[in-house]
Formats: structure tokens, C-alpha cells, sequence
């Protein structure tokens, strides 16, 4: 059966990272069957990575991604770090990757130094280490790099409890909020979640001079984690973009995609992704 998906016209595709363009786990590798297939697609279309990554760190993905291709294709990729807390473009003029959008964090509900310091020692024992950046809280369970991806998930759903109670017990919900990515969790400002940055690289493609209008349908958006408190759980919410999961299911998601190959047998993880991205139809830019 066809995928309803390849009967439509996209202009730009968004990606989480990892269990999407790379399998579930600590530090794996690109596959080798990515870069030239996203390659190949940007030279037809906008991309996006969405990521909670900082940007220097979610940088180095760039030059895996586009290799020898780095500067004939670096204008048409765009990087949403911090959880759709803040996107960077190449700039022409300053021939580097700058800022075109930021959503602080609400330090007038909370000051960043203060939850981090509450949560060091709320987490402490449980937790590696606690990245503190200027729009999210990132931490990482204990011993990351010696864990099966089952035990990563068991001590990651665990660091998901405590930060919900902490979250309540602040008296902060609706305010901050918290996604679980399967490799750590995050803190982050309830304005700022990757739904935001579906919107904020429609707003840029529409300054690129593209006919996309909200809710920019014409984007299609990658993830594997669009469950409650899932780090895509708002960026495949629809709210946004046309979502694919290529990794959990949500029953009560109308609107989101999954993927099958042929033999309607469904996949996921990077093959699902790169099965549906080199079939796509793009319209002409």
C-alpha cells in the first residue's frame, strides 16, 4: 500500500536525532547509509535538526552529516538546539552559523542558577552530570557509556519521575517543563519546546522567501518519541508540521505517520526515516 505521504508536496524536512537519524543509545554512529541520502535531500529541500543538544555539540553533527558537501550545502541546513529553545542559519555576511531566533529562560518565574542548584541536589547520587545551558537543564544517568539501552531507559524513566515531583513541588507546572529523550532529561522553559521550533523555521523559510503558511504542513517532521513526556511529545504533537514517528506509537494521534515498508511490515529507527525521506516528492525551490 502506498504511504499517504507520498501523494503530497514538501518544501523542508525537520529531525530529531537521535532514534531517528541514528539508532537508540550511547554515542552511536551515523549509519552509513545517512549522509548521502540527507545529502541528496538538501539539495531538493530546506532541512532542520531538532535537538536538545547546545549548538557547539550539535555542530559536530553537521560535518558527519555533510562531509565534503559541508560548504555547498551548509545554507540549507538549520540547527534548533536547546529543545526548540534556539535556532542558528549561515549567515552570508558573517560566513557563520548565527542565532535568527532564542527563548530564554523564565527567570522571572524561577532564575536558571537557582533550579540548577535545587536540582543538583535533588538528582545528586542519580545523575553524572547536569549540563546547564542558557535555555535548558540537561542531565545524564549515572555510568551512560556501560549501559544496554534498556537500562538507559529504566534510569532515564526514573529521572523523569523525580523531575515531574520536583516540577510539583515548585509549584511550576505549566511553566517548566520536562522531556525524556531516552539518553537523559531535560528542563526546559514551557514557551520553548520543539513545536516552537517547527514554527520558528517556518517563519525563517517564509523570510527565505517560500510560500509555506501556517501550520506549515509543507514541513515534514521526524521523530521517535512523541509519548507523554517524550522528548518529540510536543514536536509530533500536529500542532505544527505533518509528524512521522518512526520509533513509538501514540493510538490517540490521528494525525501522526509511521512508517511500513512494501510488505506493510513497519519499521523504525534510521531505516524507517531513510525508507520515507528517499521517496518523498519536493517541490521545486
Amino acid at each position: 500500500m502506498k504511504h499517504p505521504l507520498l501523494d503530497r508536496e514538501f518544501v523542508a524536512c525537520m529531525f530529531d536525532y537521535d532514534g531517528t537519524l541514528i539508532e537508540r543509545g550511547y554515542r552511536m554512529p551515523l549509519p552509513e547509509y545517512m549522509p548521502g541520502l540527507l545529502q541528496e535531500t538538501s539539495r531538493k529541500a530546506y532541512m532542520a535538526i531538532c535537538t536538545a543538544r547546545p549548538f557547539p555539540a550539535a555542530f559536530k553533527h553537521a560535518h558527519q552529516i555533510l562531509g565534503d558537501h559541508f560548504d555547498a550545502l551548509k545554507s540549507r541546513w538549520i540547527w534548533i538546539c536547546e529543545n526548540g529553545g534556539v535556532g542558528y542559519a549561515y549567515n552570508e555576511d558573517a560566513q557563520d552559523f548565527k542565532e535568527f531566533y532564542r527563548i530564554c529562560w523564565p527567570e522571572d518565574i524561577i532564575p536558571l542558577s537557582r533550579f540548577s542548584e535545587i536540582a543538583r541536589k535533588t538528582f545528586e547520587g542519580h545523575v553524572s552530570e547536569i549540563n546547564v545551558h542558557e535555555s535548558v537543564i540537561i542531565l545524564r544517568p549515572h555510568d551512560l557509556p556501560t549501559l544496554r539501552v534498556d537500562e538507559i531507559i529504566f534510569r532515564c524513566e526514573t529521572l523523569e519521575r523525580m523531575g515531574l515531583d520536583l516540577i510539583e513541588s515548585l509549584g511550576l507546572e505549566g511553566k517548566i517543563r520536562l522531556g525524556n529523550s531516552s539518553l537523559g532529561v531535560i528542563f526546559y522553559s514551557a514557551d520553548a519546546d520543539k513545536d516552537q521550533g517547527i514554527y520558528e523555521f517556518g517563519r525563517y523559510l517564509q523570510r527565505e522567501g517560500l510560500l509555506v503558511a501556517e501550520p506549515f504542513r509543507d514541513i515534514i517532521c521526524f521523530g521517535d518519541r512523541p509519548g507523554k513526556y517524550g522528548n518529540d511529545e510536543h514536536f509530533l504533537s500536529g500542532r505544527f508540521g505533518t509528524p512521522v514517528s518512526v520509533g513509538d506509537e501514540k493510538d490517540d494521534h490521528p494525525q501522526l505517520h509511521v512508517v511500513h515498508d512494501e510488505q506493510h511490515v513497519r519499521l523504525i529507527g534510521p531505516r524507517a526515516t531513510a525508507h520515507l525521506l528517499e521517496r518523498l516528492q519536493f517541490k521545486v525551490l
